[in-house]
């Protein structure tokens, strides 16, 4: 058994009978809890979108969650080797680990986290929320600068260091991890109709290899701190303060921190141009508050644009279970964004 961190993952809660009938279908979470607690029961599911489900459950009479792979991109082990290195090295609040393994890990309750029905629409953040959530980000970097010499992809070490579980696939360059990561998500789309958008930009980033160069040194991302993984406590005026609960590091990298502030920008305050949202523009003094952005970051967006939109195609392939008719229209509007601002770095002098 292994202790340190983990974050809950939020649903819609759904009693287990209701949702899975046939006791197979929570098979192995049955499996992950009887091999690591003696008395341990599931109590409802809380999310169930692929690769993954998460349930509540209880463990030696304690509340707890357990998230299981469901689909072959799905890597839990490796996501409670991130949260646990969280946990011990930052004062970010994230729940822990109690246990992992292949497949699976079980984590404390974490509470913090906002309803669903209180989750802001990215229509509805303000300049508090924002600047809220750029601090939170700020916090995870800031603590976690100095610790990787180079960037790479978190793997899952010796649940037994003292130091923690999180090892990283380092490469040398930040340009090297980009390239890999590209050709990761080429491999997993290799059998859909949209692999063609992933391998535009991973030429493009060929051809101009300077295209992140300037990018800062790494530190661990979590890469989707969206409103739906993390909650805040109010100050005085009911506005968001300090983060009360951090979730859902499975995308996390060890990058430099840009790329986590585009992955958290871009879907929330729209793609990047010249003329910052004020959402925008609060979410970055927010992160500045706590460390500085290297200079050229505004030059490096759309690379990080291009890297979004390749791995959003990823995202609708699995959770949706391919993409089909109605995910077809999205898919092509983002082919069609990729195209064209591939077109536009091209064009630009270097």
């Amino acid at each position: 058994m292994v202790s340190s961190s983990y974050c809950r993952s939020r649903g819609t809660l759904r009693p287990v009978a209701a949702r899975h009938a046939a006791a197979h279908m929570t098979q192995d979470v049955v499996s992950a809890l009887a091999a690591n607690f003696e008395r341990h029961e599931i109590d409802a599911q809380l999310h169930d979108v692929p690769p993954h489900a998460v349930y509540e459950v209880r463990v030696d009479g304690r509340r707890a969650v357990c998230k299981v792979a469901r689909g072959p991109t799905a890597e839990p082990e490796t996501e409670a080797a991130v949260i646990d290195h969280v946990d011990r090295h930052t004062d970010l609040p994230v729940a822990s680990v109690l246990a992992a393994g292949e497949g699976y890990f079980v984590a404390s309750w974490l509470d913090g986290l906002p309803t669903d029905d209180a989750v802001p629409d990215s229509a509805d953040i303000d300049e508090a929320y924002a600047r809220a959530l750029g601090r939170t980000l700020g916090r995870l970097h800031g603590a976690t600068a100095g610790t990787f010499a180079r960037p790479g992809f978190p793997r899952v070490g010796r649940w037994d260091d003292s130091e923690g579980a999180l090892a990283v696939d380092a490469r040398t360059r930040w340009i090297d991890v980009v390239r890999n990561f590209l050709d990761g998500l080429a491999d997993d789309l290799a059998s859909t109709d949209w692999v063609d958008p992933v391998r535009e930009v991973r030429r493009l980033v060929d051809d101009r290899p300077d295209l992140f160069a300037g990018a800062g040194n790494p530190v661990l991302c979590h890469g989707n701190l969206l409103p739906d993984h993390v909650g805040f406590a109010t100050d005085g005026n009911s506005d968001p303060a300090a983060p009360a609960a951090v979730v859902d590091f499975e995308h996390a990298l060890v990058a430099p921190g840009e790329y986590d502030v585009w992955r958290t920008a871009t879907p929330l305050f729209g793609p990047p141009d010249d003329s910052p949202s004020p959402g925008m523009a609060a979410f970055r003094r927010g992160y500045e508050s706590i460390r500085p952005l290297p200079d050229g970051f505004e030059r490096r967006r759309d690379g990080y644009l291009l890297l979004n939109l390749a791995s959003y195609f990823l995202a609708l392939a699995v959770q949706q279970d391919g993409i089909g008719p109605d995910e077809r229209p999205k898919a092509e509007g983002m082919s069609e964004a990729v195209s064209d601002l591939v077109s536009t770095v091209r064009d630009r002098r270097l």
